[in-house]
Parts: structure tokens; sequence; C-alpha cells
């Protein structure tokens, strides 16, 4: 499966797909014994920091790959899976947020209510002179509706094609006058409203930090002229 086909277009949503996908193919490619490690390890990297790099993931900038030196690319890579593994639980976080500021929970009392109303709809749209070919698209998409409304967290989406739908099929019929599920439309949007107002303002999700690698102690100075005396001793005077 090629890992670049069906990328969503959120920048962080992409990036986590890419980076399990390499990451996977890692780990399999180290089932092998004959693998080579430092190869496989800076192949990761380098994929990862190069979709970083694209997608604009600036939390990781300050990495690259260098396999000269065996035990200080371990160290780098170790210190590189700790960073990606960081930005990825920072990113699932603010997704989170951002799905709940689109999306709203209801009540099971709101629920009940507006399974109702979804019925109301389909009742008067079963009794309308639209095409049957409309009729049936609205019938599918009421019941993927009813299944979003049962669930923990409700997306807007769902509502606003089912809005799309019904403004169709209201031109189909509007010669008559007839547009008798606009009501119960209207009172579902109702609901949704308040369970949103109900619901606590989330502050906006911080900006994902740049992750720093660890800075690397510098090696004490060799002893050279005047090591271990006193500096006393060497002045004359």
């Amino acid at each position: 499966m090629d890992p670049y086909e069906n990328l969503s277009e959120d920048d962080h949503v992409a990036f986590l797909q890419l980076e399990k996908e390499f990451r996977n193919q890692m780990e399999m490619a180290q089932e092998d014994r004959n693998s080579d490690w430092s190869y496989l390890t800076a192949d990761y990297m380098n994929k990862t920091l190069a979709a970083a790099t694209h997608l604009e993931i600036g939390a990781l900038s300050s990495f690259s790959v260098n396999t000269r030196d065996t035990d200080e690319h371990r160290e780098n890579f170790n210190d590189f899976l700790r960073a990606v593994d960081n930005v990825i639980v920072q990113m699932r976080i603010s997704n989170s947020r951002n799905r709940n500021a689109m999306s709203v929970g209801l009540t099971e009392a709101q629920k009940t209510k507006i399974h109702h109303f979804i019925e109301k709809i389909r009742v008067e749209v079963d009794s309308s002179t639209a095409p049957d070919a409309k009729k049936e698209k609205l019938y599918e998409m009421l019941a993927k509706l009813a299944e979003e409304v049962s669930k923990a967290r409700t997306r807007y989406e769902r509502f606003a094609d089912l809005a799309r739908s019904l403004a169709g099929l209201s031109a189909d019929v509007e010669r008559e006058g007839a547009r008798p599920w606009w009501p119960w439309f209207e009172k579902i949007m109702g609901l949704l409203d308040d369970a949103k107002e109900a619901e606590p303002k989330l502050p906006k999700p911080p900006e994902i930090k740049r992750i720093e690698p660890p800075c690397k102690e510098l090696p004490k100075p060799d002893g050279g002229y005047g090591s271990g005396r006193d500096l006393d001793d060497e002045i004359p005077f």
C-alpha cells in the first residue's frame, strides 16, 4: 500500500499517518537477522524528517541524520524517537480537542428528541411528491444521522449534509408550497445549539513546541602546563 495515498488534508493527521507507516516499515525490516540496524534507523529518521519538513512540523527541525559514528547515531536515534513520541502525544491531544470543537455531546433526553424529529422528517419526505431517487438518498442520510446521534459525540458535518439534501428536496416540491420537514430540522438544530452552549469553553490548544536534542557534555580539558598546580606557584611575585 502506498503510504502517500489517502493522506489527510490536516498536516498533523498526515504526519501521524506517515510516521506510523515509516515506523512499521523499520520494525518489520528489523525482524530480519541480517538487517543493518544503522541503515534502517537512519532511513526511518530521514523519511520522518522529510515528512515533518514538508508538513511544517517544526518541533523536529533541530534533528539531523548522521551515521558516521555508530555510538553517536544510536544516541541520536534514541533521542529522536523520544522526540517523535512526544510530538505524537501532543498532536493527538490537539486533534482530539479540535474534533470536540466540531462536534457536540448530547444528553440522552436530547438524543431521544432528535431521533423523534428524524423520524418526523422521514415521514414527511415519504409523503412528499419528490422523486424516488432523492427520497432514497434522504432515507440513507437520515439513517446515518441517527447512528451519529447515538454516539458519544455527534459531528456537525452530518447535519450539514442533511441540510443540503433537504434544501435540494425543497426545490423539487416548493412549487406546491410544501416544505414540511424544515420545522423538524430547525428543532434539531435548536437542540444542538443548546447542547453546545452547555459545554465548557476550551482554550485554544497551544502550538507544538520545538524539541531540542539533549546537549552533549563538553569534554574536560586535558592536563597541560601547570596542571594540578596552584596558580600562585606560577606567579613570581
